[in-house]
């Protein structure tokens, strides 16, 4: 019988090469430290890129009229805020001689012709309520650069002096060239008032004019008896109505009793043989 072949035994590492493998493992490579923060500082790829069409507003410029701290010194300047159509352009505006407006009251000011268009001029006062189409102004606020900044725009330093409001003239029916004649009516002849004859003639002094209705109103007062009264007629005349009324009626019957009585009866022959 064999005997069974012993295991073989793997030789434990020294502390030594231990020691070395770790050194290998925690050398890492070299970190920058910045004065800022994570997430902190200034990144290449945060400034703003304007969408494609469109060119970033270049903030340079030579010219100190619009410059922030010149406008602050100087105490004669003032920031007006003009509103105008797209068809106005800014050079249409120089030159331009206008009335020195009023910042409490609204009205107009001048007037801009610029071809076939008129336009008018309007001041819109700072406590008038009632002008209507430039609400807007009132809200708005001025940016202008700074040449300490970078360029970069700031909010004014003094507020909008004035608003003024370009806005073209209502358009206006024209009249036409050849107006159509109107008919008129021939004039109405007048009469001369020296032979005019004055006749006053007040409500209810005509007489009636249909008969049937004068007969119809004097048969309702006598069977109504004080009809007349309350219909504003005095109760004298409805009793003398009444009277001539049965005096007629007493003579119709008279006559038609005469008539039975005056006829005549045949005679009768006799015959005598």
């Amino acid at each position: 019988m064999s005997s069974p072949e012993p295991a073989q035994i793997t030789p434990k590492a020294s502390k030594n090469k231990i020691k070395e493998t770790s050194k290998k493992k925690s050398k890492s490579h070299s970190v920058t430290v910045t004065g800022n923060g994570k997430n902190e500082g200034e990144n290449p790829h945060w400034a703003y890129k304007p969408p494609p069409g469109y060119k970033l507003f270049d903030h340079a410029f030579e010219t100190e009229t619009f410059d922030w701290d010149s406008v602050q010194k100087d105490d004669d300047l003032e920031i007006w805020l003009i509103r105008v159509p797209d068809s106005v352009k800014p050079q249409h505006l120089d030159g331009l001689e206008i009335d020195a407006p009023s910042s409490s009251r609204s009205g107009q000011v001048g007037s801009l012709s610029r071809k076939s268009t008129v336009y008018d001029i309007w001041s819109m006062g700072d406590d008038d309520t009632e002008f209507a189409g430039a609400e807007e102004l009132r809200g708005l606020s001025c940016l202008l650069p700074r040449r300490r900044k970078m360029g970069k725009l700031y909010v004014a330093p003094k507020e909008i002096a004035r608003h003024l409001v370009v806005s073209a003239q209502p358009s206006r029916a024209s009249p036409p060239e050849h107006p159509s004649i109107l008919h008129q009516n021939p004039p109405r002849p007048s009469h001369p008032k020296e032979l005019l004859k004055h006749h006053f003639v007040p409500c209810g002094a005509k007489p009636p004019i249909n008969s049937d209705h004068a007969s119809i109103d004097t048969d309702g007062q006598a069977e109504g008896g004080d009809a007349g009264s309350s219909f504003g007629g005095s109760p004298r005349k409805t009793k003398e109505s009444m009277v001539k009324e049965s005096k007629s009626t007493k003579r119709k019957v008279e006559g038609d009793t005469l008539r039975k009585i005056t006829i005549k009866k045949p005679k009768i022959a006799k015959y005598v043989g």
